[in-house]
């Protein structure tokens, strides 16, 4: 994320103002990925990475080595999302598209074909909606595990739990998404192709 990463975090935790910046100019992208991820809408998602980055400057001399800062403002990051999450009282939807840089350009074998392209993208955009669709407490270890890609370990870390915890509650959340899918697999086997 940072050129000379220690350097860059170490000046940042003495208040050097280019430093702020580059941690927060390397950091933010992400962090508002991550929020929007968690199905914050964008302008939550924004609030929500900033309030993390005001939260880790207040608490810098708190961060005792400065290699373990990438996990350590994620940890408080994933606090945010979790605190804005709870307070919310409606559960908005945030479209894929809006997201931005979501899937991955997968290597391929040969181009696909356009109605590959096509119920690719729906696919992608049907389980989008049911990532979002699922609780809070499903849908935040999710995004990071699977959109974050962070290790299970570190979404243990970031949500302060046991690696079997996080282990079963992604468990319980792919078994929702996979029950949410079967019917619809179902149906798209049963129905004549054109």
């Amino acid at each position: 994320m940072l050129n000379d990463e220690p350097s860059t975090i170490a000046a940042w935790q003495r208040g050097d103002e280019q430093a702020v910046r580059a941690v927060f100019d390397g950091y933010y992208p992400r962090a508002v990925r991550l929020a929007a991820l968690s199905g914050l809408a964008h302008d939550e998602a924004q609030d929500c990475a900033q309030e993390a980055f005001l939260t880790a400057f207040r608490r810098r001399e708190q961060l005792r080595d400065v290699k373990a800062f990438p996990l350590w403002f994620h940890r408080i990051l994933t606090h945010a999302i979790l605190d804005m999450l709870g307070a919310r009282r409606t559960d908005r939807q945030t479209s894929l598209d809006a997201v931005g840089e979501l899937s991955e350009d997968w290597q391929r074998q040969r181009p696909p074909l356009p109605d590959e392209v096509l119920l690719s993208a729906e696919r992608r955009e049907l389980l989008w909606e049911r990532v979002q669709a699922l609780p809070p407490r499903y849908r935040v270890p999710l995004a990071l595990r699977y959109y974050g890609d962070f290790s299970i370990r570190e979404v243990a870390t970031l949500l302060e739990t046991s690696e079997g915890a996080v282990r079963v509650t992604l468990h319980r959340a792919l078994n929702a998404l996979r029950q949410q899918a079967a019917p619809l697999a179902a149906h798209e086997h049963s129905t004549p192709l054109p």
